[in-house]
């Protein structure tokens, strides 16, 4: 008598059911990709190599933190519908632990300057998403640099 093994279905189960995940996001991921294609040449953004997008709305005057810096911001995070995600009027963290897209971002500015960021997912949460932030999403943050404790 053969016997049977279920090592081979249960792959095929765990590879259609990841599929799946990625299916149930393609559009989302589409249209995020399609934003960002048409926004980043959105009046006054520069792009840079690795895709982030920002805009200067004020430089700012002081130093500039480096990617180990403890900072202090005023920010808000939406999706591109317009969705908030997060905001915070006086968040202290260290820069180490944020995002690529936050990273890359942030040692631009100047104490006391205010930009815009239109983050790829790539630079964000990319296929993982982060809590109301779905997999795939381009995240569009208005953030102050409020202080900086170090400065290249």
């Amino acid at each position: 008598m053969k016997r049977i093994t279920f090592l081979p279905f249960l792959l095929l189960l765990v590879i259609a059911l990841s599929s799946c995940e990625e299916d149930k996001y393609a559009d989302w991921k589409l249209l995020n990709e399609s934003w960002l294609e048409t926004h980043k040449s959105d009046p006054g953004f520069t792009q840079t190599e690795s895709g982030l997008c920002y805009k200067v709305i004020h430089q700012g005057y002081m130093r500039k933190p480096n990617s180990g810096s403890n900072i202090v911001v005023k920010y808000s995070g939406t999706l591109i519908d317009g969705t908030e995600f997060d905001s915070n009027d006086e968040y202290s963290t260290n820069l180490s632990g944020m995002i690529d897209g936050w990273i890359e971002g942030i040692v631009k500015m100047n104490v006391g300057g205010r930009y815009v960021f239109y983050i790829p997912a790539s630079l964000g949460y990319d296929a993982d998403g982060s809590g109301d932030i779905p997999p795939y999403s381009t995240l569009v943050f208005d953030v102050t640099l409020i202080d900086s404790d170090d400065q290249l």
